[in-house]
């Protein structure tokens, strides 16, 4: 999914940017490690079919409904878990290290450091590990589980996005600048797209409709009715 830095200065390391970073300028930037590409082959291109779904995020789904007690998810909590990362690993053919990563309890979400321009660093959102630890809270196990299912569903991006506003995890950086002009809390992140200028042209009362559904204004700050206030257990 990704590939070694293009100069000598970051041979060897994974240097990205961070998401909600800012003053992000195409010739600094376009030498950092590559997205999508496995050596300089890209993983996915315009005509790739599109992933809805994959047995990983199946297992993590599975998991989930074994923390919240549901009694037919076909395992524990851990067996699934453990079995999502497995699933995920087999997918993108790093088989090889999965015992090392499922025991790792240390490794942890790291800082970032931007080569370029510091007031994009941000210190380590979390100080979760890898490795299931069955003493751990409910919460703690959920993050567990959605982390490394936000891991395994990449490229599915607004799904990785809904389940960061269902369940609050994995934690992000927050963004850097906030253009909100208060609308949206920097912390929370954005909750829901705008409707479009065009469907108040041509749809005005749907979209009027819709908005007295939202139980908010119709801006980025509004959750959605499954995007609840409150803790997941």
């Amino acid at each position: 999914m990704y590939k070694d830095a293009t100069t000598t200065a970051f041979a060897g390391k994974y240097i990205g940017i961070r998401a909600g970073a800012d003053g992000i300028e195409k010739d600094k930037y376009q030498k950092l490690s590559a997205l999508n590409t496995e050596g300089t082959t890209p993983t996915f291109v315009a005509t790739t079919a599109p992933i809805l779904m994959t047995a990983a995020e199946v297992y993590f789904l599975r998991a989930e409904a074994a923390l919240r007690g549901w009694n037919n998810a076909g395992g524990t909590a851990q067996s699934l878990y453990e079995k999502g990362v497995e699933t995920s690993f087999t997918q993108w053919g790093v088989s090889a290290g999965l015992s090392t990563y499922l025991n790792d309890n240390t490794s942890k979400a790291a800082a970032y450091e931007d080569p370029f321009n510091a007031k994009n660093n941000a210190a380590s959102p979390s100080a979760l590990t890898i490795k299931w630890n069955e003493g751990a809270t409910n919460e703690e196990k959920l993050e567990r589980i959605i982390t490394q299912k936000w891991l395994a569903i990449f490229p599915e991006g607004q799904e990785a996005w809904s389940e960061f506003r269902r369940t609050g995890y994995p934690r992000l950086f927050p963004v850097v600048v906030n253009n909100s002009g208060g609308l949206i809390d920097t912390k929370i992140l954005i909750r829901r797209l705008p409707f479009p200028q065009n469907e108040y042209n041509t749809n005005a009362p749907e979209v009027q409709s819709a908005i007295s559904l939202l139980g908010g204004p119709d801006n980025g700050g509004t959750r959605l009715w499954w995007d609840v206030n409150k803790g997941n257990f």
